[in-house]
Order: structure tokens, then C-alpha cells, then sequence
């Protein structure tokens, strides 16, 4: 390891220091750290070596919770540990040197563009220990006032407790990196086989600055989903303006979501939550590999076609659309539930859902992501992959921007859909219209919401 900078040697031993953990599970972790750096098979299934690992992935935890409380006390900047936090780079021995001059260089590079709400885990720790950020939810989908109230319901805690328990900066980093982290890199890392916190090379392919996420990939990819899917991230909200005498008005907002990058490379973006707690115009929490050897644009359409699964899943009892016009997570069911005497579709189309359920597992969500994936690719081209059913509910649902409706309007199987779509929308801007001069006094300028959802509708 002549190569790489005098700093890094001995990362291990310098990390586990600084950490100052409980010894026994300080010579646990080296102990487990030693079985797998000689592990010929580091892929291995074998029960003891998956348990070992499994151990000492345990600690590893404890040991990042040590040093991110005491780097960010200290406001120490010492590169070994900022390699730790945010690249999950460990030991020197796990890695090749030209590996480790890789993430060494990358650290030097500026950290994420937090103005477009992408953090790297770090960073997105701090923002929660600060009580800047609400702690995400659990694998259980429960964040950590809903803990609370289970707490609650069990007797441990009471009313009395919920002002500590809600300050508490201590609990509220131990649940994000219990949860966000701890579930999170494993689902990011996206194999059965392979898994483990620390970054090593044999997980890695190819070169580690063309591999990592970063906000222009994240942009760029996301500026291709909505240049066909445009309202993607729109969402219906109670707007009010007491002082212009708005009050309870619905408007579509767009709502981006936040993105937080796990230290693993991976192959899998995983859409960790849709909303924050129970507020409606909150944003969605999308967790990516912080490194991936994946097309980073298949990974983002799969990320934003299971937010628009879960968000029309959380929003059909809020929407006006839900109990007028159906919505998505209600028409879809629908769809695949009695798709067998639906008469729209040829005996053809219909064993074609049944493989592609049997292919799904009858999970729907899944059904849709994969649907989603081929209207994104091939049907805003053009390119005829869905039935007559499922096409109406996407277009319905998940509209192509302008652009792409006028390129396709020519086209029988699109005509129909395309013009009932932009009659429907236009009908609505009219009364939009006419509403919101009502709304507004004489003289006064134009909202800048109403303004913004009167430009939705005219889209």
C-alpha cells in the first residue's frame, strides 16, 4: 500500500480509536473484519460466515454513530474520517490503492448542491440531529413520532415524556441510522449475496468517479422523465391566503422530492418514503447508491414510477380526483382485479398480464413499475407495448407533456386519448378562470399560486 496517502494507513485501527466503543465489541468487530478480508468466497452463503458478517456489519453501525457525533462536535475535518462518513471507506486492505486515490481525490471535490435537495448521508444526519429534518420511517413505514405513539399505546411512555422524546437529538440520529442507513444501504447495495457496510473492491465495477451519484446525474435524468411525464411530482394542495381571501382552495403544486445518497455501491434506488409524517405538501425521500455501475436514468424511472404508485396510494383520501375522477392506485387495482371479463381487452392482451403477473408475483406495485418503465421508454415514442386498458389509465393518469401529445396525435390508437385529454384540461383552465377573478379584489395583482395552477391546467 505504498500508493496511497501516509493519512489513510491504519484506517481501521485510527477509526475504532477515535470511535472509542465498548471493547468487546471493538475486538468483535476486528475479529469479524479479519474472517471476511480472508474469505477466499466473499459472496458466500455459508451459515456461520453469513452470520459473522452479519455481527460484524452490527457494530459497524455503533461505530459510525461514535465517530459522526464526536466529527461533528469536534467540527473535525480529518480526511479518514470524512472518507468514513461519507464514502463507508474503512480499511485500506479492503480496497485497491487506486481505488482509495479515487475516493480520496473525489473528497476534495465541492460536497452536494443542497439546493436541489440532494445529501449525502452525512450531511443528512446532521440536518436530523439538528432537528432540521424529520427522522425518516421505519421498515415498518412508521417515522419516529408514530414510535412514540406506539410507545404510548404500550405503557412505556406518557404524554408527560413527548417534549423530551421529540428534542431528544440523540434519538431522533440513532433512529435514522438504525432505519435510513442500516435498512437502506442494503436495499441500495440491491443483491441477495455480497452485502457488507464497509466499501471493498470486489463490489465495485469500473471507475469510482464515472460510478458516483451525484446532483447532475440526479437532475439529468430526472429532466428526461419529465419531459414526458411533466407533473410527475404534482400534487393536490389546499392552498389559503386569509390576506387576498383565499381560503381552502385546491391547487397542483409541484413537490420535488429529497435525495439522500448511501454510502454502498449499488444498483437500486429505493423510494423510502412518499410524504413526511402527514403533511400533504411535503417532499418524498428517494435513497440512492452513493456509487453505481447501473444506467443511472433506468434507476430514477423505477424510483419515480414507485413514488407515483405510493403517493396516489397516500393522496386518494385528500384528492378531488379520487372520489370524481378515480385515481391511479384505484383504476390500476381495478385493472389487474378483473382484467379476466374485461372486455377491452383480447384473449391475447389478457394472457400477456398474466405472465406479466406471474413474472410480478401478483404484486401490483411492481405490475406498475414495470407498465411505468414502458410508457417512459417506448409508448412516448410511439412504440406500442401496452393494451388498450392500460395505455387509457397511464394516460389518465401519468399525461405526456405537450410536445410529445402533439407528436402523437396523429396516431388512431392515441387520437381518442389525446383529445378527450386536452378538451378535459382546457375545460378546466375556462373555469379556473373565472373563478379565480372572483376570487381576486379589484386592482390587485395576480396570485402566484393560482397563477401556477392555472398554467398546470393550460400545460
Amino acid at each position: 500500500m505504498a500508493n496511497i496517502p501516509e493519512e489513510l494507513r491504519n484506517s481501521t485501527e485510527r477509526i475504532l480509536t477515535y470511535a472509542d466503543i465498548d471493547e468487546k465489541r471493538t475486538e468483535l468487530f476486528l475479529a469479524g473484519l479479519d474472517i471476511f478480508r480472508r474469505t477466499k468466497n466473499q459472496y458466500s452463503l455459508a451459515a456461520g460466515e453469513r452470520r459473522m458478517r452479519e455481527a460484524t456489519a452490527a457494530v459497524f453501525f455503533e461505530i459510525y454513530l461514535a465517530v459522526f457525533k464526536r466529527v461533528l462536535k469536534e467540527a473535525n475535518p480529518d480526511k479518514l474520517y470524512q472518507l468514513f462518513l461519507r464514502y463507508g471507506f474503512m480499511d485500506e486492505k479492503l480496497l485497491q490503492p487506486e481505488q482509495i486515490t479515487a475516493l480520496y481525490e473525489l473528497l476534495e471535490q465541492p460536497s452536494t448542491d443542497q439546493n436541489i435537495g440532494v445529501y449525502d448521508l452525512s450531511k443528512w444526519l446532521e440536518k436530523v440531529y439538528r432537528q432540521e429534518k424529520d427522522p425518516s420511517i421505519n421498515q415498518f413505514g412508521k417515522d419516529y413520532f408514530d414510535v412514540f405513539r406506539e410507545l404510548k399505546k404500550r405503557g412505556e411512555i406518557t404524554d408527560k415524556d413527548k417534549a423530551a422524546y421529540d428534542s431528544d437529538a440523540d434519538g431522533r440520529l440513532g433512529h435514522e441510522i438504525e432505519n435510513l442507513f442500516k435498512l437502506g444501504q442494503r436495499l441500495c447495495f440491491g443483491r441477495m449475496s455480497g452485502y457488507f457496510p464497509i466499501l471493498y473492491s470486489e463490489v465495485i465495477t469500473g471507475d469510482l468517479a464515472r460510478s458516483m451519484v451525484d446532483p447532475a446525474k440526479i437532475q439529468a435524468s430526472l429532466g428526461k422523465i419529465l419531459e414526458v411525464d411533466y407533473s410527475a411530482f404534482h400534487r393536490e394542495i389546499v392552498y389559503n391566503n386569509q390576506d387576498r381571501g383565499i381560503v381552502r382552495e385546491l391547487v397542483m403544486k409541484p413537490v420535488m422530492p429529497e435525495f439522500i445518497l448511501i454510502p454502498t455501491f449499488g444498483e437500486r434506488a429505493v423510494m423510502w418514503q412518499e410524504l413526511t409524517g402527514r403533511i400533504t405538501a411535503s417532499p418524498a425521500r428517494i435513497a440512492l447508491p452513493l456509487f453505481t455501475g447501473e444506467n443511472m436514468d433506468n434507476l430514477m424511472i423505477e424510483a419515480v414510477a414507485r413514488f407515483r404508485w405510493e403517493i396516489s396510494k397516500s393522496m386518494s383520501g385528500y384528492s378531488r380526483n379520487s372520489t370524481e375522477e378515480g385515481s391511479l392506485y384505484a383504476d390500476y387495482n381495478d385493472y389487474l382485479q378483473f382484467y379476466k371479463k374485461n372486455h377491452e381487452l383480447s384473449e391475447e392482451a389478457r394472457r400477456k398480464i398474466k405472465t406479466q403477473m406471474d413474472r410480478c408475483r401478483s404484486n401490483t406495485a411492481n405490475m406498475f413499475a414495470a407498465d411505468y418503465k414502458t410508457w417512459i421508454n417506448y409508448e412516448s415514442k410511439g412504440i406500442l407495448r401496452l393494451n388498450k386498458v392500460a395505455r387509457s389509465i397511464m394516460f389518465k393518469h401519468c399525461p405526456f407533456a405537450k410536445p410529445i401529445r402533439t407528436q402523437l396525435q396523429g396516431q388512431p390508437l392515441y387520437n381518442p386519448l389525446i383529445t378527450r385529454f386536452d378538451i378535459a384540461m382546457e375545460k378546466q383552465a375556462k373555469a379556473l378562470t373565472a373563478r379565480y377573478t372572483r376570487l381576486i379584489k379589484s386592482g390587485a395583482p395576480f396570485d402566484l399560486n393560482l397563477m401556477q395552477n392555472l398554467q398546470y391546467y393550460r400545460a
